[in-house]
């Protein structure tokens, strides 16, 4: 059966915003269409019933809403992000929040709730401090919100924090914090679907650390790397399988997407790798039926589909062409 996707890019070389796509979730088959709607590097998006929102990733950064009639796509309006370098958005039922890595910053936007417009800011907090490498860690950089109920949890690459703040009536309330460890740089988090597990996926210290929830006590950190491996890399995204028993990551420069075995306490063990079969895989999901892991490697502009067996990557179905690929959702 083939499904409708769509697809986020950068829009460095040949991308020009956001792309239809389609995938046969009988063969695996993967196919980039054409543009659905021109776009400045919406490099992540989030839909909400017939609203698609995405991040213009630039230094002077926005947001923008979409009207959504399956993958046809009408601009409704755009908003400053509130930061520069916006990375992450999350939907909330009456509101959407933005995730601006480059000034470290937390925003949240009310919708209208006649055309799911965006308003101006209803709130917004500023990240502070900074971590020990030099190069990345600088000052704040918060890389995700994640949605969990009413509250946002918020990975700071640069601070090496992960902040969880409650929504109430459009606010943004502190609501505690973990602090990792030095130089880790936690980019994207995961919640298990039934433990109290929270899954953080470090990015410049290639690692998952596993914390209790709600308490963000450390339980357990793993290497996404093989040992043997010593160039540079970083991890990028991450995932749990619907049945809860794996855990997915990938590895940009080893270009690789390592898989784990979830326990019943929600521990890590015995990893594997497979090949990405291009470069940077910034991005990768499920598909709908979970037999398949859908890859997007960005720096060698290629979507690789990988059948999924007793939960590992498998065999590849399909190589297809995109362009500067980083985000895609099932329409």
């Amino acid at each position: 059966m083939w499904r409708d996707v769509l697809i986020g890019t950068y829009t460095w070389r040949d991308a020009e915003g956001v792309y239809r796509g389609r995938f046969d979730d009988e063969t695996g088959a993967f196919e980039t269409l054409e543009l659905a709607v021109a776009a400045d590097n919406p490099a992540f998006l989030a839909a909400r019933g017939d609203m698609l929102y995405a991040v213009n990733e630039q230094r002077e950064g926005g947001v923008s809403a979409f009207h959504r009639d399956g993958v046809d796509l009408e601009f409704v309006n755009a908003q400053p992000s509130g930061g520069s370098l916006p990375c992450h958005l999350s939907g909330g039922p009456d509101w959407v929040a933005v995730a601006n890595y480059g000034s470290g910053t937390v925003a949240l936007f009310p919708t209208a709730a006649e055309d799911g417009r965006l308003l101006p800011i209803a709130d917004s907090r500023q990240h502070r401090g900074n971590g020990p490498n030099a190069d990345r860690q600088e000052s704040a950089h918060a890389h995700e919100v994640y949605v969990l109920g009413s509250t946002l949890v918020v990975p700071d690459l640069g601070t090496d924090k992960i902040h969880r703040y409650s929504v109430d009536n459009h606010r943004l309330h502190d609501d505690g914090l973990a602090i990792l460890q030095a130089g880790s740089g936690p980019r994207h988090v995961e919640m298990h679907a039934s433990l109290p597990r929270l899954y953080v996926l470090n990015e410049l210290g290639n690692t998952v650390d596993v914390l209790s929830w709600p308490d963000l006590a450390g339980v357990q950190q793993v290497n996404t790397l093989p040992r043997d491996f010593a160039a540079s890399s970083t991890t990028a995204e991450i995932q749990i399988a619907q049945n809860g028993r794996w855990l997915y990551a990938s590895n940009r420069g080893h270009d690789s997407i390592v898989s784990f075995a979830i326990d019943s306490g929600g521990r890590l063990h015995s990893p594997e790798w497979v090949p990405t079969r291009g470069e940077h895989p910034r991005y990768f999901c499920h598909d709908p039926s979970n037999n398949w892991l859908i890859v997007l490697n960005q720096d060698s502009d290629n979507v690789v589909v990988y059948r999924l067996n007793a939960g590992r990557p498998t065999d590849i179905a399909c190589e297809s062409a995109a362009p500067t690929p980083v985000c895609l959702l099932f329409a």
